[in-house]
């Protein structure tokens, strides 16, 4: 899997368009200086900084290590695409719900 950042943040920002009281955040949690890097990303509440989600995954593969929604309990994805796909579906059934 060849990932993009743009991907990520178009995903990111259309998981979050209707719902004014979230944000996200993506930043480098580890880097070996050679070959592998991982990635996290956080989905929050703004107002009291409440995290939704948490993710995370090898920037070049795009493979999930770890998951974390709040409120849901599930089988973890097995890449960072899927899961943000999870996410905003679980985030529209909150927001209906």
């Amino acid at each position: 899997m060849n990932l993009s950042k743009n991907a990520l943040v178009d995903l990111l920002n259309h998981t979050i368009k209707e719902r004014r009281d979230l944000s996200w955040k993506m930043g480098t949690g580890y880097h070996n200086g050679i070959d592998i890097s991982i990635y996290e990303i956080l989905i929050y509440e703004v107002k009291n900084n409440k995290t939704i989600g948490r993710f995370a995954f090898n920037g070049d593969s795009g493979k999930l290590i770890n998951q974390r929604i709040i409120g849901q309990r599930q089988k973890m994805a097995d890449n960072i695409v899927d899961a943000l796909l999870d996410i905003n579906n679980y985030l529209k059934q909150r927001l209906i719900g």
